[in-house]
């Protein structure tokens, strides 16, 4: 069965059009997951050495669909950052 999966992150809704073929829903579940950690991974590697002002963290939102658009799964991550002042 075909599934899509929506990403949501702090520029919006990223909507999949294509969808990728899994055996199960269990497995397409298991592949967003994947992905959204994969996501925040890339994204904290693209940050500098010392964060913006009011950069705290991200959130990231996984969802998938099955062919009749009905969401089947949400993953949402949440990762707080606490930059420590050790300059002084």
């Amino acid at each position: 069965m075909r599934y899509f999966t929506d990403f949501t992150d702090d520029q919006g809704l990223s909507r999949d059009e294509e969808g990728l073929h899994f055996a199960h829903r269990h497995e397409a579940c298991l592949s967003a997951t994947e992905a959204l950690i994969e996501a925040a991974h890339d994204r904290l590697r693209v940050r500098a050495d010392r964060p913006l002002p009011g950069d705290d963290g991200l959130i990231l939102e996984a969802q998938v669909r099955d062919a009749a658009g009905s969401t089947v799964f949400r993953a949402r991550l949440t990762l707080n950052l606490d930059w420590r002042d050790t300059d002084s």
